[in-house]
C-alpha cells in the first residue's frame, strides 16, 4: 500500500547531451561561414548579354555585346550591405576616392567608365577629351567644394585583389530645377537630380544598374524628398523602358542638354545638341514604426 517514487532523472546525463546538441549546432554554424569565406561558389554558368542603353543628364550610356564571364554565387551574412555575387557592393564614394592626389583616388576609373557608358567615343583623341572633361565635372560635381546635397554611389568588387575595382556608379545631387529637370522654369524647387549612371561592360545583366537607381532612391527619403527627377534620350528605347519599369513616368522633354561629339576646328571635342526625355518617379514615404504605450 505504499507508493512508489518516481525514478530520479539523471542530471549528469542531460547535461551532455545539452553539452553535445549544442557543439553540434556551433560546429554547423562554423562549417557554414567557413565555407562562405573559403569561397564556397555556384557557378550560374553564363549569361546573355542584350545591348541596353541607360541615359543620365549628361548624354548616353550605351553598352555593346562582349563575351559574358561565368558569375560566383555566394551567400552573404548581412543582406543589407547590397551583396552581389563576387562580394559586389553599393556604396558611397568616400572623400578620398575623390581626392586626385589620394592613394584611394578612384577618379580616373570613373573617368574611364563613365567615358565608355555614357558617350562611346568613336576615337582615342576624343575619348581622352572626354575623360578629362568628366574627371573635372566629377570633382566639382561630388567633391567636397559643392555646397549642395550630393552623393556618388559606387558598386565595388573586392575579390580579386585588396584594391576594389569600380563596377559601376551613379550620382545624385539636390538642384533647383523643375519638375523636368530644367533650371528654369515656373516651378524651380530643390529636387534630387540622378546622373552618372554607368557600368562595366562585362558586368551588364548582373542587376547593378537597377540597384544603383534603387540605391539613390533610398538615399533621396533619407533626405527628405519624395521625387526623383532624371533625363533619358528620346531614342533610347530600352533605357526608357527600364525606367518605366521602375516607376518612372515622362514628364516633359528637354532640347537644350548638350553632350560631347568629334569636331572643333583642330579635330577635337565639340558639343551638340540633344533631345532628352524628362522623366519623374514619385517616392513613397517610408513607413515609421512606434513602440506601443505600456504605461
Amino acid at each position: 500500500g505504499t507508493k512508489q517514487k518516481p525514478p530520479k532523472l539523471c542530471h549528469m546525463h542531460c547535461r551532455r547531451w545539452d553539452v553535445l546538441v549544442c557543439a553540434l549546432l556551433l560546429s554547423s554554424y562554423v562549417i557554414s561561414v567557413l565555407s562562405n569565406h573559403n569561397g564556397a561558389k555556384l557557378q550560374l554558368g553564363s549569361h546573355k548579354v542584350s545591348r541596353t542603353n541607360c541615359q543620365t543628364h549628361e548624354g548616353r550610356c550605351g553598352v555593346a555585346k562582349v563575351p559574358r564571364r561565368k558569375l560566383s554565387c555566394r551567400s552573404s551574412v548581412f543582406p543589407w550591405q547590397q551583396a552581389f555575387p563576387g562580394r559586389v557592393r553599393i556604396e558611397p564614394a568616400t572623400r578620398q576616392q575623390l581626392q586626385p592626389l589620394s592613394a584611394l583616388s578612384v577618379l580616373d576609373d570613373l573617368a574611364v567608365l563613365t567615358t565608355a557608358a555614357i558617350f562611346q567615343p568613336k576615337s582615342s583623341r576624343l575619348a581622352r577629351d572626354i575623360q578629362n572633361y568628366l574627371y573635372k565635372k566629377i570633382i566639382n560635381r561630388y567633391g567636397p567644394s559643392n555646397s549642395n546635397k550630393n552623393v556618388l554611389f559606387l558598386a565595388q568588387d573586392s575579390s580579386e585583389d585588396n584594391r576594389p575595382k569600380v563596377l559601376g556608379c551613379v550620382g545624385l545631387e539636390v538642384v533647383p530645377v523643375t519638375i523636368e529637370g530644367k533650371p528654369k522654369g515656373d516651378d524651380v524647387k530643390p529636387r534630387p537630380l540622378l546622373e552618372f549612371l554607368a557600368v562595366r561592360e562585362q558586368e551588364r545583366g548582373r542587376g547593378i544598374g537597377k540597384s544603383l537607381i534603387k540605391r539613390c532612391e533610398e538615399q533621396v527619403r533619407e533626405w527628405g524628398y519624395n521625387e526623383i527627377i532624371l533625363q533619358v534620350a528620346m531614342d533610347n528605347k530600352v533605357a526608357i523602358g527600364l525606367y518605366k519599369k521602375l516607376g518612372y513616368t515622362v514628364v516633359g522633354e528637354d532640347d537644350t542638354i548638350l553632350q560631347p561629339k568629334e569636331g572643333g576646328i583642330f579635330g577635337g571635342m565639340d558639343f551638340d545638341r540633344a533631345v532628352y526625355l524628362c522623366m519623374r518617379k514619385e517616392l513613397d514615404a517610408v513607413p515609421t514604426f512606434r513602440l506601443p504605450k505600456l504605461f
